[in-house]
């Protein structure tokens, strides 16, 4: 494949063709009017000399053959031309052959230009001389009887050399001219040339400039007028595309802070189904979803439902947006909305979003949880205040024991929807959190001694010791407030007296490693088994499966304090049995951190 060639190039060349073109033209022409202005000046110059030549012999009119041979020999050597002197076809004198060889010589009656002279013209020709090998050109006039006789023709003659020669003088003449002409309009096309391409080349590097993203480049210089809007035209889109590539980038960098910041998971596909780009939410639906760059989302998602949906985008088979509920493992569940879009080239491309639905289900089954539990919770005692006040109101007894027992039931009963209720609003408040754990600050001596005095009527109706085996006088406060730390030792103590036996003890103690501060709450009881030791959390979760006890335990009190002390960054725990042998006794902990 030949190279294009330069700008450069093809002004010399050009210049240079047309330039050499019209001095080719011009020297044709000139040459050809040079052998016609030649040719008629040798034609004057031969019959001037021919009327000379008739001139001398017409005042040196002689017969001696000899006498006349000598003068136009002589005379031809003055005018550097052949002279002869024809008569009836024979040659009786000749400048340029010896007297004694005249004899010798052809009959020249045939010769063109003596028969065009014999017939009253003064004639040229021109042909080869025989006589002397060479090319020449005759000019012949008839002569007047009296200088020679009858039919008696003059004829001069030169060599055609001659002619050329002269002619070729002028023709390098002419070349001396030409040669200077052509190499100086050759340089000055070269310097023309080279202006024209030095404002090019800045162009050029201008577009460069432009296209690598140095928008500040101008074009300042320009080799003619002419290329002046042209270069107006680059500053100006330089202008306009630094300002259009500003709002793009800024475009850009805004809608990737939104793909990256999105809480949806987002995997974008190119042209061939295979994953362009996810952002990091995808990794909490899908873990270690960006290691699958360029592979087919069935390796990501592990769904082969996601798949056939993408599948059939791509292929045109759908061609408007499409959502599903999909079911992941572990339980999982997301909702997924795939929007099929045509990329610059018209070529398919799709958009997967996904919005993990796990937490909303979650909240939506303990919702439905509470509900019913709070029911079943609230039922039973409901339905037997009903029921007493019933009778009492239709058929009130008449002893004042079985009354006062009625209504000792309907008391009990309604104390227990109190403890419900109150629990309920209790752990509501917990899960709406409160001030920042920096924030605060609690004294556990302080909070221990008050749980202590909450607890001394029921630790006695139990014949129960409440025993501090530990509190250090240095113990650091905890990043707590002071009516949440109460409330979860309340509750943590209030379930060791209640689900202790009679004539025992519950242990409390307190220390710290620097960082927290751990509280231990040490029964006697009957201990809980394995599987009920993570849900003993929960809530309306009792272990003994009994709605309401002779304490009106409503199944609140540990998912409260789960849920304080995970407001303020600590964990609440259960360690049971204590004694492996018997596999009695149950140890609630509290660890927060120091303040």
């Amino acid at each position: 494949m030949s190279k294009i060639q330069s700008i450069q190039m093809r002004v010399l060349l050009w210049g240079w063709g047309v330039l050499i073109a019209g001095l080719v033209l011009a020297f044709w022409r000139y040459s050809a009017t040079l052998d016609e202005e030649t040719s008629r000046d040798f034609e004057n110059t031969t019959r001037t000399r021919l009327e000379t030549a008739q001139w001398v012999l017409g005042r040196t009119a002689t017969t001696d053959a000899q006498a006349r041979q000598d003068m136009l020999h002589s005379l031809a050597g003055s005018m550097g031309m052949r002279i002869s002197l024809i008569q009836g076809g024979k040659v009786i004198a000749d400048s340029s052959v010896p007297f004694g060889e005249l004899g010798k010589l052809d009959d020249h009656s045939t010769r063109p230009e003596v028969l065009a002279a014999q017939g009253g013209e003064v004639s040229q020709s021109q042909r080869h001389s025989v006589t002397l090998n060479a090319d020449m050109i005759y000019m012949a006039k008839k002569l007047p009887p009296e200088l020679a006789g009858e039919e008696a023709v003059l004829r001069l003659a030169a060599p055609v050399s001659q002619v050329r020669a002269h002619l070729q003088r002028m023709r390098w003449a002419l070349l001396a001219a030409v040669v200077p002409l052509l190499l100086g309009s050759g340089l000055l096309l070269y310097l023309l040339s080279r202006t024209i391409t030095a404002g090019i080349a800045q162009f050029t590097e201008a577009a460069q400039a432009i296209g690598e993203g140095d928008y500040r480049r101008k074009i300042l210089f320009y080799p003619a007028a002419e290329f002046q809007p042209l270069a107006e035209a680059i500053n100006r889109m330089a202008k306009k595309i630094k300002k259009n590539v500003k709002v793009i980038e800024n475009q850009r960098g805004e809608l990737w802070a939104m793909f990256e910041g999105m809480t949806e998971g987002v995997m974008v596909l190119d042209t061939t189904g295979r994953v362009l780009h996810v952002n990091p939410a995808l990794s909490n639906i899908f873990p270690r979803a960006d290691e699958f760059i360029g592979r087919a989302p069935l390796e990501v998602t592990m769904s082969l439902e996601i798949q056939n949906i993408v599948d059939r985008l791509m292929a045109g088979e759908v061609s408007e947006r499409v959502k599903r509920i999909i079911e992941l493992k572990d339980g999982h569940s997301a909702e997924m909305t795939v929007v099929p879009f045509r990329d610059h080239k018209f070529r398919p491309r799709v958009i997967l979003v996904f919005h993990d639905t796990s937490e909303q289900k979650r909240v939506e089954r303990v919702l439905r949880d509470f509900v019913a539990n709070a029911s079943h919770q609230l039922r039973t005692p409901l339905t037997s205040i009903r029921g007493y006040a019933e009778t009492m109101l239709d058929t009130p007894p008449a002893d004042d024991a079985k009354r006062r027992e009625f209504l000792g039931i309907i008391h009990a009963n309604a104390v227990h929807m109190a403890k419900v209720i109150g629990g309920m609003f209790a752990l509501a408040k917990s899960e709406r959190g409160g001030k920042r754990a920096k924030d605060l600050d609690a004294n556990v001596a302080q909070a221990l001694d008050h749980a202590l005095k909450n607890a001394t009527f029921a630790a006695q109706e139990k014949n129960i010791s409440l025993v501090v085996a530990e509190l250090p006088e240095n113990l650091p406060a905890v990043a707590a407030d002071a009516d949440g730390l109460l409330q979860m030792v309340d509750n943590i103590l209030d379930n060791a007296i209640k689900y202790s036996p009679q004539n025992t003890e519950v242990q409390i103690a307190a220390k710290s490693d620097g960082q927290t501060v751990t509280v231990s709450f040490l029964d006697q009881g009957p201990g809980i088994a394995p599987e009920d030791q993570k849900r003993v959390f929960e809530r309306f979760f009792r272990a003994d499966n009994n709605d309401v006890d002779g304490a009106g335990s409503a199944g609140l009190g540990l998912a409260i304090c789960r849920h304080i002390a995970r407001n303020y960054g600590g964990e609440v725990w259960v360690e049971s049995p204590v004694d492996k042998d018997t596999g009695q006794g149950s140890q609630f902990s509290v660890r927060l951190p120091v303040a």
